[in-house]
């Protein structure tokens, strides 16, 4: 039964890694930007559910929504103050975005400090359902309930959005051949704000539930963003289903390892299976066309 506890555990918290990776993947398959920025738009999201519970008053529910709203707010502006004037001037390779998002790293993450003081944080008591479900002898919290949901609806969502409708097409399109994709009547421009607003409200999510029940500071979201890119290596870059199975694959390892060996180690178990991934399948465990080459 412990097992089956430490599963679910894991699963929970696997549920964070998945909406970070989709995101991450999103923006990865759909711009060909590797974004170091995305782990400061989960921080982001976590101080605007923050806020608007202390300062607002308002319920969780309502600040679940801020944190996606903000998280997809900043992925848009960090597009357009950073990226945009790369593609126009023709810079997108992956070495100047790279360069470019770790300047805005840094830029965010130190006004999140000046922001809090770089004071530790924490909902107050009472504002984060702390229930408990109990599913034969296992227990979950409401917050582990509510984020393996959002993580699965999140995750269902964008794959539906991306895959079954028009403005998906155009952003995969976009992906595949700017250009051709212009040709063809597609406005890149709305494509890519599109997905930026989608991949930062879905890393904006990933910051609320890895706050809720927590204590957290302005360094949230690094620990997401090495889980996260792990996260969408193991699962795979070209579907979001495969990124959001790589976040659950990677919560579980996490928990199970700090369990049963050892918590100094479950990093390292981590990333030695993003390894043996990386040697055995490259693409990930979902070999499927990336959006951008569909």
């Amino acid at each position: 039964m412990q097992f089956l506890q430490q599963v679910v555990n894991g699963l929970a918290l696997g549920a964070v890694y998945a909406l970070f990776a989709v995101g991450f993947g999103v923006v990865f398959s759909t711009m060909r930007i590797l974004n170091l920025a995305q782990g400061v738009y989960a921080t982001w999201g976590a101080l605007a559910a923050y806020w608007v519970i202390t300062e607002a008053g308002l319920p969780f529910a309502v600040a679940v929504l801020a944190g996606a709203a903000a998280g997809a707010l900043t992925a848009v502006a960090v597009d357009q103050i950073a990226f945009q004037p790369l593609r126009e001037r023709g810079g997108t390779q992956l070495l100047g975005t790279i360069i470019t998002s770790v300047a805005l790293w840094i830029s965010l993450r130190e006004a999140a400090s000046l922001a809090t003081g770089a004071a530790p944080l924490g909902f107050p008591p009472g504002t984060v359902p702390d229930g408990l479900v109990h599913i034969g002898g296992v227990r979950m919290l409401m917050t582990q309930i509510l984020a393996i949901v959002c993580a699965v609806a999140v995750t269902a969502a964008i794959h539906l959005v991306l895959s079954r409708t028009r403005l998906g097409a155009a952003i995969r399109a976009v992906g595949h051949d700017r250009g051709a994709a212009m040709l063809g009547g597609v406005d890149p421009r709305v494509a890519i704000l599109t997905a930026a607003a989608l991949a930062g409200a879905a890393t904006g999510l990933a910051g609320v539930f890895f706050a809720a029940g927590q204590t957290f500071t302005f360094s949230l979201g690094d620990g997401l963003l090495l889980h996260g890119f792990a996260a969408v290596v193991i699962g795979g870059m070209g579907d979001v289903r495969g990124a959001a199975f790589g976040g659950f694959v990677i919560g579980v390892i996490q928990v199970l390892s700090a369990q049963y060996i050892s918590a100094s180690f479950q990093d390292a178990i981590t990333f030695g299976l993003l390894l043996a991934v990386l040697v055995a399948r490259p693409r990930g465990l979902f070999r499927t066309v990336e959006l951008g080459r569909a």
